[in-house]
């Protein structure tokens, strides 16, 4: 604590300011929360008192915050959508005993893993899903998490890391850009618009190196930072993208996207799914591991099958 608990204002005076400041009005906050007009009023009292300062003015009967208000109300905010966010969880997830806390990337998610799991849970109806997506690399340390999915090479600290599949990175755009374009070899997609991707910022680079065509500029092209709106740019019809045979099932049997060349490349990056070492022997996250290893392994032997066209280019990079 860096400073003393009597100098921080209380929840319910949090809740009172949080309520005020966004009706301008201690009639409206007092009806939203179920208190009285008096006691909305003592409750900023005794803020101001905590805090030493003054929090509302009353400027020709409207009521104003105050410079030091205004600061601190965006930090108010938050701190009760945190709080806000916990009890949620906590209450949906009942004891918590038959709840898996899932930390995964946005692509993966949308697009692999939440397409299946009605067949996990279908298996395991006692088991409930805590899902949260996750942008950036994280620790196990202060996390609640049971299960994660890891991009890259084979290391998590203080995690025991389960192999599901390699990756395969396939060019993909609209028929109609296609056709328009003319695209039928790999150095015909020299003259596309590329689509970038924020997070893997070589790959076009590495994937024209590896199919052997020489090329002005591979980082020229509209930029995104997830592979879910490069997916959707190709949709759009915006060029041709880069990405994870595996994030482009439905659109592929679909028809929304074709595969512009049948030159690919293989990361040396693989998906594992990841559980902390303390918890790897916890009977339900085993159950999901063998799950996920069984799913995937559809995939394995369709790209193990197709393996002599694809090639190693050793490129790495974030999983999103």
């Amino acid at each position: 604590m860096l400073i003393p608990r009597r100098l921080i204002p209380s929840i319910p005076e949090l809740l009172a300011f949080e309520a005020v400041a966004r009706h301008q009005n201690f009639s409206a906050a007092a009806e939203e929360l179920c208190l009285t007009q008096g006691a909305i009023s003592k409750q900023i009292r005794n803020m101001e008192l905590t805090l030493g300062v003054s929090l509302f003015d009353r400027r020709r009967k409207r009521l104003v915050m105050t410079r030091q208000a205004k600061s601190i109300l965006p930090s108010i905010v938050s701190i009760l959508e945190q709080i806000a966010g916990a009890a949620y969880r906590i209450i949906s997830s009942g004891n918590g005993e038959n709840t898996l806390s899932l930390h995964i990337f946005s692509t993966f998610s949308s697009r692999w893993l939440i397409p299946r799991l009605p067949r996990f849970i279908e298996k395991n109806p006692d088991v409930r899903i805590s899902l949260t997506t996750v942008f950036q690399p994280f620790s196990f340390e202060n996390s609640d998490c049971d299960i994660a999915i890891h991009y890259g090479a084979a290391v998590w600290p203080d995690g025991q890391l389960f192999h599901i599949f390699d990756e395969t990175i396939v060019p993909v755009c609209s028929p109609a850009y296609r056709e328009r374009m003319q695209l039928k070899a790999a150095k015909d997609v020299a003259r596309a618009n590329l689509i970038q991707l924020t997070t893997r910022p070589a790959l076009w680079e590495f994937w024209f190196a590896e199919v052997g065509v020489d090329v002005e500029s591979p980082f020229h092209g509209n930029v995104f930072d997830q592979f879910n709106a490069t997916i959707e740019a190709a949709v759009a019809g915006l060029g041709v993208a880069l990405v994870p045979s595996i994030f482009v099932e439905r659109e592929l049997a679909e028809g929304e996207l074709c595969i512009v060349t049948e030159e690919k490349i293989r990361s040396r990056g693989a998906y594992y799914v990841v559980t902390p070492t303390e918890k790897a022997h916890d009977p339900m996250i085993t159950r999901f591991i063998r799950w996920i290893c069984a799913e995937s392994a559809s995939y394995n032997e369709t790209d193990m099958a197709e393996g002599n066209a694809v090639k190693f280019n050793g490129y790495e990079g974030l999983g999103n």
